[in-house]
Formats: structure tokens, C-alpha cells, sequence
């Protein structure tokens, strides 16, 4: 099922949940919501599923405006955060749940149901838990559990609200792996929210960054982290150095490297800042480009991350790159060490935030 939002907003009060959100999720899709706490994720999830009724705008399910479609109507599964499951129930009673409570003309024969619920365990490899309760499975078995649950209505669409925010990182890096699996096996259209980068790089077709209400940028993955739109999608998604540029003579400058060739800049904004990720800073010989001490070293696994202090830059905002374990076991850079700095790739905006 294809999904349209057009124009919806929806306030609390005096607060702005969503503003003017327009959107558009094929069919078989695998969406991220992506956003700081606040942004109005979860409330969009929640007008999608008619959890919530917007203020203004429309809801399009394949075309046709399922705005005040009560939530039955839908044929949506919702997961949540914290799995929501009846304690007192067992996984097999929880699966069977939504199948069980089913008008009459719609329900299932028991022997239907039974045979459901347990290819649905074993579709989420939970075969063997059927008569165990949620307090006996672990946190990852249990959102593995809420999501059989969700599928057992064969819902056209799935709605996920954080599923693994409440799990350590291990078992979130597994289950993320798996969610991709089990969508490219079922090919059901999904919406999933989450504040974890990682987890919407890795895991959605596409990412759509939310800030304050409104969506900053839409795209696939690559796109979002290579060719952000805004200051903000730029800081979101992972780590960045925030340097002045200083413009003379009609050129722009990172401390004394002359980036005017590659850089967009704003010529009239009072000031520029331009955001450069770890991983673009090249450490080479002193001699080879802006100088800079080494004042730090950490190894974290296959990478090594080395704060660099530079001239011009507060001492108290070091630059920071990343460079292979490999690079690092082959030069052993040094605290206190003089270096060289040249950019791979950088990205200029006003230093108010908005796009150059």
C-alpha cells in the first residue's frame, strides 16, 4: 500500500507538533523517520496509524483519503517502543491476540489461528516460545514477539515507534539486520521512527530528516550523509568540525587553505562556517598543509580518532579525524606530535544554520 501526506500539521496546545508536512511512501517501502526528540516523528507515525486526527491535511492510502478512517479500517500494525505486550498472556496469546478480538464474521477458526501464530513464531525465530511469558524472554525476543503480533492481522502497512530504543547496542545491531531481512522477504510497506543514525542508514530505503515540525531532507541514505541540504541534517548525521571561513580579497579560507575553488559561499552572509566530517580530514607530514599539534589518541577498534589543535581554532574545540587502525599502527602519531592538515571535502553555510 502507497501512503500520501498532503499539507498536515497537527499543535498540542501551543506547541507545533508537525507543520505542513507533505510526503509520499511507495508501496513496499522501508522508511525512516529521523529526528531529535521533539521533532514530530512519533506524532506523524501516530496520524498515519489514526492514533491522532490532523489538524489540517490529508491522509492517502493507494489514492484514497483514509483522513478520518477509523483505526481498524486501516489495516496497519503498530510496534512500539517498549513491546507492550500482556504480561499475563502468553507469546502465543499475545501473537493470537488481534486474530481472537476480530468481529465474528471475520475471526479465524481456532485451528487457522493456531496454525498462524506458529508460522508467524518461527517466521521471527521465536518456534520454540509459544508458552513462555514476555517476562521469561529477553528484551530482543520480546519486540521479536510484538512484531509477530503486529503481523498476524497482515496488516498493508507497519508502523515501528522507536522498536529498539529501549535495547542495548548489540542486540539493536542485530535486530536491525534482521528487520531489513524479514522486510526484503515480505515486501510490506514500513515506517519506522527512530533518533539513532546509524540505525536509519542501515536499515531504510530512505531517510526523512524532521526538525521542529517540518522536514529538512529527503533521500536515500547516501545522499542524506554525502549531499546534506542544511546545517542541521549535516550535524545530525554524524560527527562534524565546525570551522570560521574567512573571506578576503574575494577568496575563502579554512585557516590559510585557500578553499574558494570548491566552496559555495554565501557572500552575503556576515559569516560562514564550514562543517567537515572525521573521516574527510587528511594527517600527513607538518610540511604538507595547515600545522597542528596532536593532543589526544583514541583507539576504538578498526578506527583511531586524533584531536588536533590548529591555529586560529579555540583550544578548547580541537579539530577531530579519523583514520584507519591500519594507517595508525603504520605511523603511531603522537600527543604532542606536529602535523599536517589538508580537506577531502567540506560544506559551507551561513553561519545562521541554512544552506549556502
Amino acid at each position: 500500500m502507497s501512503i500520501a501526506l498532503r499539507g498536515i500539521a497537527k499543535q498540542f496546545g501551543e506547541f507545533a507538533a508537525v507543520k505542513d508536512i507533505d510526503l509520499d511512501v511507495p508501496t513496499g517501502a522501508l522508511i525512516a523517520l529521523l529526528g531529535p526528540s521533539g521533532c514530530g516523528k512519533t506524532t506523524l507515525l501516530r496520524i498515519i496509524a489514526g492514533l491522532d486526527t490532523p489538524d489540517q491535511g490529508q491522509v492517502l492510502f493507494d489514492g484514497r483519503d483514509a483522513t478520518l478512517w477509523p483505526i481498524r479500517d486501516r489495516k496497519v500494525g503498530f510496534v512500539f517502543q517498549h513491546y507492550a505486550l500482556f504480561r499475563h498472556m502468553s507469546v502465543f496469546e499475545n501473537v493470537a491476540f488481534g486474530l481472537k478480538v476480530k468481529p465474528r464474521r471475520e475471526r479465524p477458526a481456532a485451528s487457522e489461528i493456531r496454525k498462524k501464530v506458529h508460522a508467524l513464531l518461527e517466521l521471527v525465530q521465536l518456534g520454540w516460545s509459544g508458552d513462555r511469558y514476555p517476562a521469561q524472554l529477553s528484551g530482543g525476543q520480546r519486540q521479536r514477539v510484538a512484531l509477530a503480533r503486529a503481523l498476524a492481522v497482515d496488516p498493508d502497512v507497519l508502523l515501528l515507534d522507536e522498536p529498539f530504543g529501549a535495547l542495548d547496542s548489540q542486540v539493536r545491531h542485530e535486530l536491525r539486520r534482521w528487520l531489513r531481512r524479514l522486510h526484503d522477504e515480505l515486501h510490506f510497506t514500513s515506517i519506522f521512527v527512530t533518533h539513532d543514525q546509524q540505525e536509519a542508514i542501515e536499515v531504510a530505503d530512505t531517510i526523512v530528516v524532521l526538525n521542529r515540525g517540518r522536514i529538512e531532507q529527503v533521500g536515500v541514505p547516501g545522499e542524506v550523509y554525502d549531499l546534506p541540504t542544511s546545517a542541521f541534517v549535516h550535524r545530525f548525521l554524524g560527527q562534524v568540525n565546525e570551522l570560521p571561513v574567512r573571506l578576503s580579497d574575494g577568496r575563502a579560507y579554512l585557516g590559510p587553505i585557500d578553499v574558494s575553488p570548491a566552496a559555495a559561499v554565501n557572500t552575503g552572509a556576515v559569516n560562514n562556517i564550514a562543517l567537515i566530517r572525521p573521516h574527510e580530514i587528511e594527517v600527513g607530514p607538518e610540511a604538507a598543509g595547515w600545522p597542528a599539534i596532536v593532543t589526544a589518541v583514541r583507539v576504538i577498534g578498526p578506527v583511531v580518532r586524533l584531536d588536533l589543535s590548529v591555529q586560529g581554532q579555540p583550544a578548547n574545540e580541537p579539530l577531530e579525524a579519523e583514520i584507519s587502525r591500519e594507517r595508525y599502527e603504520g605511523e603511531r602519531f603522537a600527543v604532542g606530535q606536529k602535523v599536517g592538515l589538508r580537506f577531502r571535502r567540506w560544506q559551507v553555510y551561513p553561519a545562521n544554520g541554512a544552506a549556502a
